[in-house]
């Protein structure tokens, strides 16, 4: 299982990620002979805390993404009322600690679509829907984290 190790920074474990189309949107796009959106480079917060993953809308948009569906999503600011947002299919890929050694957790995954990360330089949570298929290590006493996929 690949593995990589990063320092804790002041928002926690932050990571460089990629968000591209779907595998089955490239293979339409493509079939289709229409061009291809190229990734998009975010900065990602690990959060155990979120149940699903969550994408800043603008970033999906920038995509030429349509929404797959919509999930009811409950957060700190919206207390106990469920918000809706929409959800879309997506790829995501991680940068593994060193630029250009792009790494995918899966061919689709589906995100829900959120506006509430850019003013602290998150453009992504990576919740648990993803992170159940990997291996977290907060260590901060050490102020590092270990993420292996």
């Amino acid at each position: 299982m690949p593995f990589f190790t990063l320092p804790l920074s002041a928002g926690g474990p932050v990571l460089d990620a990629a968000v591209l189309v779907s595998a089955a949107r490239l293979v339409a796009l493509e079939a289709a002979g229409s061009p291809v959106p190229p990734l998009v480079q975010v900065r990602a917060l690990l959060d155990t805390g979120a149940s699903c993953s969550a994408v800043d809308q603008g970033i999906l948009d920038s995509l030429g993404l349509a929404p797959t569906g919509e999930a009811e999503i409950v957060t700190p600011s919206t207390g106990r009322t469920p918000q809706k947002a929409f959800t879309y299919d997506v790829q995501i890929g991680i940068f593994a600690g060193r630029p250009r050694d792009l790494h995918f957790i899966s061919d689709t995954v589906q995100v829900v679509a959120s506006d509430l990360f850019v003013g602290q330089g998150i453009h992504m949570l990576i919740g648990r829907d993803i992170l159940a298929r990997c291996i977290l290590n907060y260590n901060g006493a050490d102020g590092i984290f270990t993420l292996a996929y």
